[in-house]
């Protein structure tokens, strides 16, 4: 049966287009922060290259004017054409993500349906569809939303490749996976973890699929697409990474611990580590910057190593855990405090949430329900892995091993939070949608069959 056929996904995705249509039109007309509700610390470093390639045709570094390494193409050109037709970086976003977002049900439920059935594939539509994460990036101008559409669809062509090995498959799979990476460049070290097991099933006779085949559609598209960009870099700048945003993290995530060691705030310790690059830092080539960020950061990550080892599962558990409450609350009802200190809670998130944004008792009902909601659906997606690695093994372990790449690149800094979990909920979903199948099963064991 097509997707589009089963009555139940039918009413749950018809549900979630009248809410975020009913939430668009509240955060556009209502809503006392406008399109400011749409802001977050990183977005104008998606903008900015956006316009370049609007005005330019080619994304340029905002202070240096050369050609743009901290952010890669994929997040500025999907802005830049939404721009281009439309002449708005903002609402033009919003609706256009809040679209991907809904139709982000479809390879959910096409790739839940696949590893345990339909009941399955209903219940995991379902938790997609209630997902606070997903609902609140969509109103957000950063890459997660797309970066998130284009890996549901690489899980999914995974997955129906590891079932049934067919070409077309694998290099769906590979294209939607350099997609990503465009869009996010936290993906790119899980294409060698892709490769790697990909050849390992093939080792180890789990997929009866020729070796030279999954080199030819798969990891070759991978090296010919993503080294492209690569190759662009290294004749443009000189630098032959992918991004510079790796290099700058290393250096700059050690805010926390000079925060720590020096008595300062968070943006305190930002701003310190910025003054103490060399003077006309930003007008140095982009090797150079990228030389000197990771040369001042290695003493910085040894001697704060056993200190972030201390905070470690704290990031684990927010990025886990997380509901994205702040943004949820701005999105309800407006910002409650000023702009400048809010966005240094978005950018640093150095403790839960505040007892500010739990002043009323709209906030804490809002609050109960959105992290029952991510409760509900990590705790149940634990249980959901089990069911599936007794359906089938192969499958389950890739999914784990994705779900375990995502979670710990996300939860490496002290600005861990539920944001970084957008690249994996999706399959805690799915796993969440096998789990519930499992357990009504188990307790309505004489039910009639399903239509």
């Amino acid at each position: 049966m097509a997707f589009y056929k089963d009555k139940v996904f039918r009413l749950l995705f018809v549900l979630l287009a009248l809410f975020k249509a009913a939430a668009l039109l509240y955060a556009a007309f209502w809503n006392p922060l406008g399109e400011a509700v749409l802001a977050f610390p990183d977005s104008i470093t998606y903008v900015y290259p956006a316009q370049t390639w609007l005005q330019y045709g080619a994304m340029w570094e905002a202070v240096s004017a050369t050609p743009m390494l901290l952010r890669t193409p994929g997040y500025p050109f999907f802005l830049a054409l939404i721009g281009f037709f439309t002449g708005n970086l903002t609402w033009a976003v919003a609706i256009a993500q809040n679209f991907l977002s809904l139709f982000l049900l479809i390879p959910v439920y096409l790739t839940a349906r696949r590893l345990a059935g339909l009941p399955a594939a209903r219940w995991a539509t379902f938790f997609c569809t209630v997902s606070v994460l997903y609902f609140s990036l969509s109103f957000a101008v950063l890459s997660e939303t797309l970066c998130v559409f284009l890996l549901a669809w690489f899980v999914f062509f995974t997955v129906r490749f590891l079932q049934a090995p067919r070409a077309v498959d694998l290099a769906a799979a590979a294209l939607f996976l350099a997609a990503a990476v465009y869009v996010r460049p936290a993906v790119y070290y899980f294409m060698f973890a892709a490769a790697v097991m990909l050849v390992c099933f093939q080792a180890g006779k789990l997929v009866r699929f020729p070796l030279h085949k999954i080199i030819v559609f798969f990891i070759l598209p991978l090296i010919l697409l993503i080294g492209a960009w690569q190759l662009r870099n290294r004749l443009q700048t000189g630098f032959g990474g992918f991004t510079s945003v790796g290099a700058y993290n290393l250096y700059m995530w050690n805010e926390d611990y000079l925060a720590h060691k020096m008595g300062l705030s968070v943006p305190q310790a930002h701003d310190a580590l910025e003054r103490a690059l060399p003077a006309g830092f930003s007008q140095l080539p982009a090797q150079e910057q990228v030389r000197i960020y990771k040369s001042w950061a290695r003493p910085l990550i040894q001697e704060s190593f056993f200190y972030k080892l201390s905070r470690a599962p704290l990031w684990a558990l927010k990025t886990l855990f997380g509901a994205n409450f702040v943004h949820l609350s701005r999105l309800a009802w407006g910002g409650r405090t000023p702009q400048a200190l809010l966005e240094g809670e978005m950018l640093n998130h150095t403790e839960a949430v505040h007892t500010r944004w739990l002043e009323k008792f709209s906030d804490k009902l809002l609050f109960a329900a959105a992290a029952g909601q991510v409760a509900l659906t990590v705790l149940l997606g634990i249980i959901g892995f089990w069911v599936l690695w007794q359906k089938e093994k192969t499958s389950a372990f890739f999914l784990g091993v994705y779900c375990l790449y995502f979670w710990a690149i996300g939860s490496t800094f002290f600005g861990a939070y539920a944001r970084f979990r957008a690249p994996f909920e999706f399959v805690l979903c799915i796993a969440a949608g096998a789990a519930a199948a499992a357990l009504w099963q188990r307790f309505n064991p004489r039910q009639r069959p399903l239509p």
